[in-house]
Order: structure tokens, then sequence, then C-alpha cells
């Protein structure tokens, strides 16, 4: 039994930089030269109306093909996940090209920090660390971080990262402004994890274009600093948490149960910024102007239920990736909700896409509970 046979099957998988990984490493039975018939194989497998395990028995035995060990597994996925980073780098500014900051000829690409380094990164850190979720583990067990690496992606020149500056250098002060950067920076960071995602994983067509369009309006407003294209509603809870996140999602309910209905052209997103300052921690509640009748209440509906912080937990559980605690507190309040949060990710990230045969999303089917936001796990990130 050829055990990766499973993982490459699976249409959500970007079976073709799994399989050329796979030869180049010359393992499962794999190599240079069955290759181009193998992948002929599962490209049919996977168009199949009805995904027979049979013929995938067939493949196997027809191609001699074998198991591979969890080892091999963990570094082709490494391999493809590093190869992803280096060709989705890029510069998300407007006016990225000619204008980029460039070394020897070249547009240098910088770390870029979705959430400040120097400001609450370091506010938050323990011996220079900080704690977040291991996305390569099953669970949420937690995962080191140095400071200096956190929350860094591949996605600006030096010289255009320095649209950040408000928000980096300058204190908050609930600008038009800052909000928009904080919902832009949330913005650049999900799509570029999405690109870099992309490569080695299958989302369809779809995916890409929900960038693009929103790309398009945040790129205008940075060009005519039009900042008023984002509403931000501002949560602030009465305590200091060591607590930040900088992340976009969707929501298919709202507080209350209601479903909220999304366009065919564009994934109408949240950006969701946290942070902490002085004796408190600011929830940011950021949308694009012209989707606020999607979700102008879900802040007013948090406020009015009076459990900030377990609706703000179930924001952050449910739907944010991007997010770092400092290491003590989350041993002691958030390494407890392991299993809960397990629970809850399997819970709202369980959808049936359908797509056409050129990629694009034609139905998708979300087996996410009208009520999951009620938290009935009781899961808490904010423990006093």
């Amino acid at each position: 039994m050829a055990n990766w046979i499973n993982w490459v099957t699976i249409p959500s998988v970007g079976y073709k930089n799994w399989l050329q990984e796979i030869s180049l490493m010359q393992r499962g039975g794999l190599n240079p030269t069955n290759l181009p018939l193998v992948e002929s194989e599962i490209k049919k497998f996977r168009e199949s109306p009805l995904y027979h395990r049979d013929n995938a028995q067939k493949i196997i035995a027809d191609n001699n093909l074998t198991d591979i060990t969890d080892q091999e597994f963990k570094a082709i996925l490494q391999l493809i996940k590093k190869k992803a980073k280096d060709a989705a780098k890029r510069c998300w500014h407007p006016n990225q090209g000619d204008e980029c900051s460039r070394k020897n000829g070249r547009i240098e690409i910088i770390n870029a920090h979705s959430v400040q380094n120097n400001k609450i990164l370091s506010g938050i850190a323990e011996n220079g660390h900080v704690m977040t979720f291991d996305r390569d583990s099953a669970d949420f067990r937690g995962s080191s971080l140095g400071k200096k690496t956190a929350s860094t992606f591949l996605g600006f020149c030096n010289k255009h990262d320095s649209i950040f500056y408000p928000v980096e250098i300058e204190e908050y002060k609930k600008s038009s402004e800052q909000h928009f950067l904080f919902a832009y920076r949330a913005f650049v960071v999900a799509s570029h994890v999405k690109l870099v995602a992309d490569l080695f994983m299958d989302y369809g067509n779809q995916s890409n274009k929900d960038i693009e369009e929103s790309k398009k309006i945040f790129d205008e407003a940075i060009l005519n600093q039009n900042y008023n294209v984002v509403t931000t509603d501002v949560i602030e809870l009465p305590a200091y948490y060591p607590i930040a996140a900088s992340s976009t999602f969707y929501l298919d309910f709202d507080f209350e149960g209601a479903e909220i209905t999304h366009s065919d052209d564009r994934m109408e997103n949240l950006y969701l910024t946290v942070f902490p300052k002085d004796n408190k921690t600011f929830v940011l509640i950021s949308y694009l102007q012209q989707d606020k009748n999607l979700y102008k209440d879900i802040a007013n509906q948090i406020i009015k239920r009076n459990k900030q912080k377990l609706d703000v937990t179930m924001l952050i559980g449910a739907h944010c990736e991007n997010v770092y605690f400092n290491p003590t507190y989350f041993d002691t309040f958030i390494s407890k909700y392991k299993d809960d949060l397990s629970k809850l990710l399997f819970q709202t990230q369980l959808d049936y896409v359908q797509y056409d045969s050129e990629g694009n999303r034609i139905s998708e089917t979300s087996m996410t509970p009208s009520n999951y936001l009620n938290n009935q796990l009781k899961i808490n990130f904010f423990g006093y």
C-alpha cells in the first residue's frame, strides 16, 4: 500500500508539486521515469465523479508504488513549503516594481512583520520569545518563536514596508489611517499565506480572484490616501492581556446565529487586529466600507451580549492563524484548551466545495453550526 496516494488524491491537495518532489527524492516507488504515467493516472482519478479506492489500488499495483515514512513525508512537505515561500516572495505595495528598493540590482524583499516587533511583540515576549500555535501539527500545541522572526513574511521591499510607520512608530490614536493600515496588513499577510499554500494545495481559482478584487480596493485607497474605505469598530478590554493577532477571515454567521450571505464576485472578509497597550487590550474589527451591510452589527452584538472575552476568543480561536502569546501566559491560560480548539477548528473549517473544470468555485456548503460563536466549550483566551 502506497500510503501517500491517499494524500495526493484529496481534491484540495496540489498533487503535481507533491508528485514532483516525491519523484525527485525517489521515494514511495516514484521516480522521474514513471512520474508522467503516475501523474496522468492520478489526474484521471481526481477528475472522476466518484472516487473508487479500487482504482487507487490499481495505480499502486501497476506502478509498484510503496509507502513512505512519516519522516520522509515531513521532509517533502518542508521542501515544498520552502519552494512555495520563495516562489511567492513579492512586494505587495501598489507601486511595486521600479520604485522598490534594490540590492545588487535586484528588488530586495525583506521579512516584514505583520505584528509590530518593537512595540507589540517586544512587550509580550519573554526571553526574546513568544508562543503561537504549531500549524504543522494536527492539534493546537504551542510553538516557541523568536520575536524577530515571529509574524514575518516575505511581502514587502524595505522602501514600501515604511507604509506602516504610522502604526509602527506613532502611538495608537484611533486614526482612520492607522485603522486602515492595521486592516491592510491583516489582508496582505493572510493573502500572502494563501498564495504560498496555493503552491502545494489546490483551492481553485476563486481564492486568487478574491485576493485580486480586494487588492484593487486597498491599492486604490493607498494611492489616493482614501483611508475611509475601511471601517473599524474598536472593543477595549479593561486589562493588559499579552496577546497579539493580525488576521483575515470571513464569517458564515453572526453572534445571533443569523446567516451572513456572501457575494460570488469577491469574498467579503473581516480584518481582526488585537494588541495590548498600557492597561488595556484593543480589539479592532475592520471591514471594507462596501461590506458594511454584512459586518456592521458584529461589534455591537459582542458589546450587547456582555461576553466580550468569550466572544473575542471565538474570533481568534476559530479563525486566526497569525496569533502570538507571552510564553508563561500561554502555558497558564491557553494550552489547556488544546483539545477544545481542535474540535472548534474541525467544526468551523469543514466545508464542501464544488469546482468546475476550470477550477472556479460553483457551490460551497458550510458544515459550521449557526450557533458556534456562542462558545459552548467556554474557551477563554483572556484569563483574568
